[in-house]
């Protein structure tokens, strides 16, 4: 049974950019089943800026960010935004990397979906962003709540070198203990010291023990960096976060346009 679309698809031109012929062909026919209208697709934004896209109507752009290539895609990205400020942008990633999250939002993407994402929960998204939200995986809520609040960074910039550093460090998982795992993985969902302890029946003093000796074990500075690491080496939290910036569905987190990095 088919789910109530949140929003009327129709006053949205849809558009989609890949370098794959194939890619482009199964989300024509995915989004035209989903009542989307693709008007134009094309290999490269170039190539889409010569069509006659309207200018009286929200345009949907869908761009594949190639792995080969992930900074020619962003530029892509930030120069339709220039022409078409109004309009709203999907990444599609193959890999949800923070720093390339970080590189999508700067050069003007409302969202930024990887291509693993279940049919529905890939249409959703696409209906949030058009509501105004932005879109992100739902593992990155620790990272992008960051982000929103300011805490210990004083621009996305800053945000960005942490998530290059945190990618580019060559390090093999640290040998942490059973209680060390489920504290790190609390971190991941944005738990204070406080709700460590409720969760896991132990004094607070002791979680705070616990956090020195995994940064110290896994050579970081701080929660966020902890967190990112966890992320980065498949320790996700089989809880629901707890602090999290916005709303998740079905495998992505939703912000407001308020949440947004700038």
């Amino acid at each position: 049974m088919a789910t109530k679309s949140l929003v009327t698809t129709r006053s949205f031109v849809t558009v989609l950019v890949s370098q794959s012929e194939l890619l482009r062909e199964g989300l024509v026919l995915i989004l035209d089943a989903a009542k989307f209208r693709v008007l134009f697709s094309a290999p490269c934004v170039q190539d889409l800026l010569q069509k006659p896209l309207p200018t009286h109507r929200s345009i949907l752009l869908i761009m594949d960010v190639d792995d080969s290539d992930t900074d020619a895609g962003f530029a892509q990205i930030s120069e339709f935004k220039g022409i078409y400020p109004t309009s709203h942008v999907v990444a599609l990633a193959d890999h949800c990397r923070p720093n390339d999250i970080v590189s999508a939002l700067r050069a003007g993407a409302d969202a930024y979906l990887t291509k693993v994402a279940a049919h529905d929960a890939f249409i959703k998204a696409l209906e949030l962003v058009m509501l105004g939200q932005t879109v992100l995986p739902a593992e990155t809520s620790t990272f992008i709540q960051d982000i929103r609040h300011g805490l210990k960074y004083n621009s996305v910039n800053e945000v960005a070198n942490l998530a290059v550093s945190e990618e580019k460090a060559e390090r093999e998982p640290s040998m942490l203990s059973i209680r060390e795992e489920c504290i790190i993985r609390c971190l991941i969902g944005g738990d204070s010291n406080k709700t460590i302890a409720r969760k896991i029946n132990i004094a607070e003093a002791t979680v705070k023990v616990h956090v020195k000796a995994i940064l110290r074990k896994i050579r970081v500075g701080n929660r966020t960096q902890a967190a990112v690491w966890a992320m980065n080496h498949g320790m996700l939290s089989s809880a629901p976060g707890n602090g999290s910036s916005g709303d998740r569905k079905d495998g992505y987190l939703a912000l407001s346009p308020s949440s947004r990095a700038t």
